[in-house]
């Protein structure tokens, strides 16, 4: 195969993930409730693309992704969600490529998650001016937490109240504690389907 039929090759695969990428994030948008499928689902074709063909091609797909659906949807998921598929895909991608264990690959794709989120408050509140980022996370986070934290209080004699609690110290330990595990969740999600389709995907050009 000569380089002009290799770079095409190429960059028809990268505009395909480019675009069933951008659909998945922007799905956030039409259907609120599948979220969860967004987060877990959208980082996969990226990652197939740093994983086949290097990082500087899946950094290029994710730029672009970010650059269509910023068009498509605005900035306030373009440079957050859409950040948050690139980061995950770059290093699902990047640790399968380098022939990674899967616990390296998920210990390597929950950092990027938890980078990504830490950027994704500070971008939402400093330049985007949505308040309620942060609030948002902490409220999905505390509805987490109250499962773990009323019967806990109950016997460490702590507030019972999670929305008090994360002001405590113990309270702000197992909001991060709870954060990481977090990231570590959508990370092992991420990682099992990104590895299933990319085998398939390797099963079948074989």
């Amino acid at each position: 195969m000569n380089k002009t039929v290799k770079r095409t090759q190429y960059l028809t695969e990268a505009a395909a993930a480019v675009a069933i990428a951008s659909i998945l994030v922007l799905l956030k948008l039409i259907l609120p409730f599948l979220v969860f499928i967004t987060m877990i689902a959208a980082p996969a074709p990226l990652a197939i693309i740093t994983a086949q063909h290097g990082m500087k091609w899946g950094l290029g797909s994710s730029l672009a992704v970010i650059l269509v659906v910023t068009i498509l949807g605005g900035p306030e998921i373009g440079l957050t969600t859409a950040v948050y598929a690139g980061a995950l895909g770059l290093a699902l991608g990047y640790g399968t490529r380098k022939q990674w264990a899967s616990h390296k690959v998920i210990a390597l794709t929950a950092l990027a998650y938890v980078v990504e989120m830490t950027y994704k408050i500070v971008f939402s509140i400093y330049v985007l001016g949505i308040s309620d980022a942060l609030s948002s996370v902490l409220t999905r986070l505390i509805t987490f937490m109250q499962w773990i934290w009323r019967p806990l209080s109950s016997v460490l004699g702590y507030d019972p109240n999670p929305e008090r609690a994360m002001f405590s110290t113990a309270g702000a330990a197992m909001l991060a504690v709870i954060f990481i595990i977090d990231a570590f969740c959508y990370a092992y999600l991420a990682e099992e389907l990104f590895s299933e389709l990319y085998r398939r995907m390797r099963k079948a050009r074989h």
